[in-house]
């Protein structure tokens, strides 16, 4: 059986960053700006302040879901994170969260291998593990990224987004049936391998690919269901940038309309939490129908495209 979506918390910093902030230090000149404001509709991103420790981020997007879900049931929690290196080695991340709420005692891994695709990989690793391991039930999945501790011009991936930081925390259960993921898929393209430290012939090559590969995996998801994307009622992308997806309904004729856009300009990329609060908001205002089917996207330098098909209602 299938694990459905029970609930997702969210935390988003209050604290806004300026596309001129991040890109003050870098010397780049106006051209820059203007294509993350007029061609990415960018605004802000939310930046946690330097003090904050990232337990601490994780634990207010824990919290979010705690007032409205009891997690004394939890089997496994799942903690994804796309940046590899965010605490001292000894830190003890995971347990200091787990602890607050008293769920030291469950088994926890940590997923970070497919950089922001690795939310969806966590969903593909939990559907093979389940089919083993029957006992697990209800699953905590936590996904939580954060660069306050770098300077505040690495958040900018070359005329592509600004990286900015958040948490989610998501109930899955077995016994849930209204946002059921029904299916997941990785793409993979390792010619780009070097992600973030990509040349600039790289990053060219790269975007040239971008949308065909979204695409290409997209109709690979679908297909292992026998779907395709007239099947698909809404999709809940990552936020990269908004010209992404305005290419992709030009391409496939999918609506502009029926991609969930709304955050880009608000919130702009923050790792792999996109396409969770995305699907979170989209939920809150009763923007996802009833009954169909939607598309998470969440895509990983290296390069890994994630996808999950999730199937709403009974």
């Amino acid at each position: 059986m299938a694990f459905g979506i029970v609930d997702i918390g969210v935390y988003l910093p209050e604290q806004i960053q300026q596309p001129e902030e991040v890109l003050a230090a870098l010397e780049l000149g106006t051209g820059e700006l203007q294509f993350l404001r007029k061609c990415h509709h960018l605004e802000g991103v939310p930046v946690t302040d330097s003090g904050q420790m990232l337990d601490d981020t994780i634990a207010q997007a824990v919290e979010r879901l705690q007032t409205r879900q009891s997690l004394a049931g939890i089997d496994l929690v799942l903690y994804v994170h796309s940046f590899q290196v965010q605490t001292p080695g000894d830190y003890r991340l995971v347990q200091r969260v787990l602890r607050r709420f008293g769920m030291e005692h469950v088994p926890f891994y940590g997923i970070s291998q497919m950089n922001c695709a690795s939310s969806i990989a966590a969903l593909q690793w939990l559907e093979r593990l389940s089919q083993t391991q029957p006992h697990i039930q209800n699953v905590l999945l936590v996904c939580a990224d954060q660069f306050n501790f770098l300077p505040s011009e690495w958040r900018y991936l070359r005329k592509s987004a600004i990286l900015g930081d958040s948490a989610v925390a998501v109930l899955l259960s077995r016994d849930s049936h209204q946002h059921v993921i029904q299916a997941t898929h990785i793409f993979r393209d390792t010619r780009f391998h070097t992600g973030y430290h990509a040349t600039a012939d790289e990053i060219t090559a790269f975007n040239r690919l971008y949308v065909d590969h979204i695409i290409q995996g997209m109709e690979e998801l679908l297909s292992k269901e026998g779907l395709t994307l007239e099947d698909v009622d809404h999709i809940f992308p990552h936020n990269v940038n908004w010209t992404t997806w305005r290419e992709f309904s030009r391409r496939t004729g999918f609506e502009q309309e029926r991609i969930y856009l709304d955050n880009i300009q608000r919130i702009g990329h923050t790792f792999s939490t996109d396409p969770f609060i995305n699907l979170s908001s989209g939920l809150e205002q009763d923007w996802v129908c009833t009954k169909g089917r939607s598309v998470m996207v969440s895509i990983g330098l290296g390069s890994f495209f994630g996808f999950a098909l999730v199937r709403h209602g009974e």
